[in-house]
């Protein structure tokens, strides 16, 4: 069986993407190896469908040669890099391998786009349909994998995944998967605890997932599962797999939830579908006032002098949009 190696380091959603493209592979016969940073490898511990090389992002160049026997030690039929930072760039090139290819991140494109959006001048690319899963797998047209209808996916241990729900009293509850964190404030929706009230409400077991900063915000909460900061990445994709539905930000958990098939509902804010995260059709919905200035940061960083009016969704509101999407029923 041939190896095929995917290089892509960080961060959680990127890396979570990557998983598209192991069943497909997989098809063809190659034997995926994915080379990540060592918090990410956890997610596909229990992947038997792959093969992954862990690294420590502080000791990347000291381990550097290394790392290269390493990987040539499988003789890899075909690297891709899936980063195209200089890390990646550098050890593709040291790599043995008669294929090797880039995956184009056209972040030219996107930060276009956000430039001329500021103009009001952006509505062409905006509406220029992008994601990254099928950037991800335009380069890998070369061993004969097609873009069509690829999705985020990782396995999971059955009985790992019950002794994870056991454990945090969730087994046959009829329960929801709450994402309320995400790195920056034009990402994160401030009306969850009321969401979430709304939700209980209606019958449905909150559960809170994120890290110990959302657990500071949200410890105060009534009526809900908090499992911010006490799970692993791993144990997270447990939860987010059994959960009725997921929503939360446009962050990694919600590209969590997609790669174990629970649907998703996405609040966007100062970040847009167009910047190629979004959700497919069948994996879920995008909740969003489109407001003109939207997108104006590739990562949702930095100030609004809007007062964050694209996050201003009444809670009433993106209940409406959950029922009109039949995620309630």
């Amino acid at each position: 069986m041939k190896t095929v190696v995917l290089l892509r380091f960080s961060s959680l959603g990127d890396v979570v993407l990557t998983s598209s493209l192991i069943e497909p592979l997989a098809r063809k016969n190659f034997k995926p190896i994915l080379v990540s940073y060592k918090p990410y490898a956890q997610l596909f511990k229990e992947d038997s469908r792959l093969e992954i090389i862990s690294i420590e992002k502080e000791n990347f160049w000291r381990n550097f040669k290394s790392l290269v026997e390493r990987i040539n030690s499988y003789q890899p039929y075909a690297v891709f890099d899936l980063h195209r930072n200089l890390k990646t760039v550098l050890l593709k090139s040291f790599l043995k391998a008669p294929i090797k290819g880039s995956y184009k991140k056209r972040a030219l494109r996107r930060r276009i786009c956000i430039f001329l959006n500021r103009f009001h001048l952006a509505d062409n690319l905006k509406k220029e349909p992008y994601s990254v899963v099928n950037a991800y797998a335009e380069p890998l047209k070369v061993l004969g994998i097609k873009k069509s209808h690829l999705r985020p996916k990782i396995e999971l241990n059955h009985q790992n995944r019950l002794e994870t729900l056991k454990k945090h009293g969730l087994e046959g509850k009829n329960y929801i998967a709450i994402g309320v964190g995400a790195r920056y404030k034009k990402k994160r929706y401030p009306y969850f605890e009321k969401l979430a009230k709304l939700l209980k409400e209606k019958g449905f077991n909150p559960v809170l997932i994120g890290d110990k900063n959302d657990f500071e915000l949200t410890k105060d909460w009534q009526g809900v599962v908090n499992l911010c900061g006490k799970l692993s990445l791993l144990e997270s994709l447990h939860i987010l797999s059994k959960a009725k539905f997921y929503i939360g930000n446009d962050s990694g958990a919600t590209h969590m939830a997609r790669a174990v098939g629970t649907k998703v509902a996405v609040i966007y804010g100062g970040t847009h579908p167009c910047l190629g995260f979004a959700p497919f059709p069948d994996e879920g919905i995008v909740i969003s006032k489109f407001l003109p200035c939207s997108p104006c940061d590739l990562h949702g960083k930095g100030s609004c002098k809007k007062d964050f009016e694209c996050l201003k969704i009444a809670p009433e509101g993106v209940l409406s949009e959950l029922e009109r999407a039949r995620f309630l029923d």
